[in-house]
């Protein structure tokens, strides 16, 4: 098994927990943009202590941090974008389809932009891992959503956002960009789009009463939580792309996270499950192991 493998895994495993946070946020009906911001606060001063610790922060300012602080910035509208999406639909909706459109164009993106090239075993994972969420897909499904139209609306815009940070962050690693770098510049994106979002729906005067009035000890405990995760499984993701990881394989690897909410859902809210969404966690553990 190869390192870059077991580093898409990892982070795909951080990618699912935090993304579960997501759903706590939307049945809890947190406010989206304070949960954003307080995880985009933590997510930088988690990745500035581990760059203090590790003294990871020795590096030189590169060029491509402009695009990988513009790819936080686009992180930060799909965060806020999710937690919208899942008051509208439920996470056996949003996920899948999320993650059907966001590999796919990865590996579209992965064979145009990169040049990659995949073998016969390469090709059926991806296609495995591709039919996962349309497993997870039914007509049923129509009559339990909220909104459909809203949350599949919110489902078209995450999917590209969600590719094309990934593309940013492939092109960044490419150019020897280092790892910390790479998450600090993304962190500091998140947060000054999510400061940004907050000032333009609110005004400047109305911002700290909606952080009085909002904020919580919970709210704040699963945005850090979900930022720390997810943090960390960017981390991995970028790590996997330096041990020869390609983009189409590993975000089809990563695009297995959606299992962990999904069953979290089921679990802890009583979401909707059947004999499909158990064939589709068959078909996952497969396409892993066509992938590695």
């Amino acid at each position: 098994m190869e390192l870059w493998f077991i580093a898409a895994v990892v982070g795909a495993v951080l990618a699912g927990l935090s993304n579960f946070c997501f759903k706590i946020a939307a049945v809890r009906k947190y406010n989206a943009e304070l949960f954003s911001l307080y995880g985009a606060v933590t997510s930088l001063l988690f990745v500035l202590s581990l760059m203090f610790v590790t003294g990871g922060w020795y590096f030189q300012w590169n060029s491509f941090f402009l695009f990988v602080f513009i790819g936080g910035c686009l992180a930060s509208v799909a965060g806020i974008l999710k937690v919208y999406a899942l008051r509208y639909i439920d996470s056996t909706i949003y996920f899948p389809l999320f993650k059907l459109l966001a590999p796919a164009l990865a590996i579209v993106a992965g064979i145009l932009i990169f040049n990659e090239s995949f073998s016969f075993i390469e090709w059926v994972g991806m296609g495995l891992g591709l039919t996962v969420p349309l497993m997870l897909i039914t007509k049923a499904e129509n009559g339990r959503q909220h909104n459909l139209a809203i949350g599949l609306g919110i489902v078209l815009v995450t999917g590209f956002i969600s590719a094309g940070v990934a593309v940013v962050n492939k092109i960044a690693i490419d150019a020897a960009v280092p790892i910390f770098g790479t998450v600090l510049y993304t962190s500091l994106g998140i947060l000054c789009t999510t400061v940004f979002i907050i000032v333009l729906k609110n005004g400047v005067r109305s911002v700290l009463m909606h952080i009085k009035n909002d904020t919580t000890p919970l709210l704040v405990f699963y945005s850090s939580l979900r930022a720390s995760l997810i943090s960390l499984s960017l981390f991995a993701m970028l790590y996997a792309y330096t041990q020869g990881g390609t983009l189409a394989v590993v975000q089809t690897v990563h695009s297995m996270y959606i299992l962990i909410p999904i069953v979290l859902a089921i679990v802890f809210y009583n979401e909707h499950w059947n004999i499909q969404k158990v064939i589709a966690i068959i078909l996952s553990v497969a396409a892993l192991a066509f992938l590695q």
